[in-house]
């Protein structure tokens, strides 16, 4: 190899890590705000969700989603919408950083880097992959959001109920002291059931409604007015609960479990569907289901149209 070929290698090698660090950066910095602004958007939903999802079946609670609201700012005020937010808060930075990520780096991965224009079907499994990954930092926000979120039921369901733990580092300090560090990984299984083929959907679907309306325009995803990337957004969001909802039941009646392994109801993914179906047949699986496809549209909307706005208009010179 010539001299003048050593010195040009020299010369790129660095200005292609650095360029590799800075859209990574790029990438968590926008998993980091879609991840806020998905929170401020949808918690109130979520509280009601998980608290319709895990209310006891005879007598229940809650007539229904505007019955849960009226009683949630009744006992609460309109604060009690935002119970358990500190966890996701928090938590969504690490998740959606993580998230968005993974999903960035498994689209160049799977277009060799740039070699070729990413398919259908890199779409769909990177967003598998993502939500993979995703799901070791989103549980551990989930279970300590879900067991704040149903003390309120709790405490009216159940005679002298007094609340363990009133705030997020209570809440996660119990946890471990009850069953160690692997006990934020309480419900992982049916987290990850979930994830897996919810996230390609999700994700794969968003990307597939930003290329339809690109090609129609003939401009590239990036040019995309922002209501597009809104719409996708939604199409996406609405997808993975439409479909998906009953393994969430699952998952949030595991996470809202009781700490104590001696004490819990249910004793896996599998028990847990077969007591839930015998609570009440395949209805169990769809409580909480209108808070949650209210919420998925504007939530994911917000939430995708945040990282495209941010990865669209922060460009990485090559």
């Amino acid at each position: 190899m010539s001299e003048p070929d050593v010195h040009q290698l020299n010369q790129k090698s660095p200005k292609k890590r650095n360029v590799r660090v800075l859209t990574a950066v790029r990438d968590i910095f926008a998993g980091t705000m879609s991840g806020i602004a998905v929170t401020l958007v949808g918690h109130p939903f979520d509280t009601l969700k998980v608290r319709l999802q895990t209310q006891p079946t005879n007598p229940p609670l809650y007539g229904g989603l505007v019955d849960c609201f009226k009683k949630t700012v009744a006992w609460e005020g309109p604060f009690g919408l935002y119970k358990g937010v500190g966890s996701p808060i928090v938590g969504q930075v690490f998740f959606r950083a993580n998230m968005f990520f993974s999903f960035a780096e498994a689209k160049r991965f799977l277009s060799g880097y740039g070699k070729r224009t990413n398919t259908p079907s890199d779409f769909f499994i990177a967003g598998a992959f993502a939500w993979f990954t995703g799901a070791f930092f989103e549980c551990p926000i989930d279970v300590i959001k879900s067991q704040l979120q149903v003390q309120l039921t709790k405490s009216k369901t159940q005679p002298g109920y007094v609340p363990p733990f009133t705030t997020m580092t209570q809440c996660a300090s119990a946890i471990v002291k009850q069953n160690g560090i692997t006990g934020v990984y309480q419900g992982f299984v049916p987290h990850v059931l979930r994830n897996v083929p919810a996230g390609s959907l999700h994700l794969g679907s968003y990307e597939m409604v930003r290329s339809y309306f690109a090609k129609k325009k003939n401009i590239k995803t990036s040019e995309l007015p922002s209501a597009y990337n809104l719409l996708a957004g939604g199409v996406g969001g609405f997808l993975y609960w439409f479909i998906f909802f009953p393994i969430d039941v699952v998952k949030s009646s595991i996470q809202t479990d009781h700490l104590d392994k001696r004490q819990r109801k249910y004793g896996g993914v599998l028990d847990a569907t077969k007591k839930l179906f015998n609570e009440g047949g395949w209805k169990r699986f769809y409580r909480g289901f209108s808070p949650c496809l209210i919420r998925s549209v504007p939530a994911n909307g917000m939430m995708l149209w945040t990282v495209a706005f941010i990865t669209d208009h922060l460009k990485i010179s090559q």
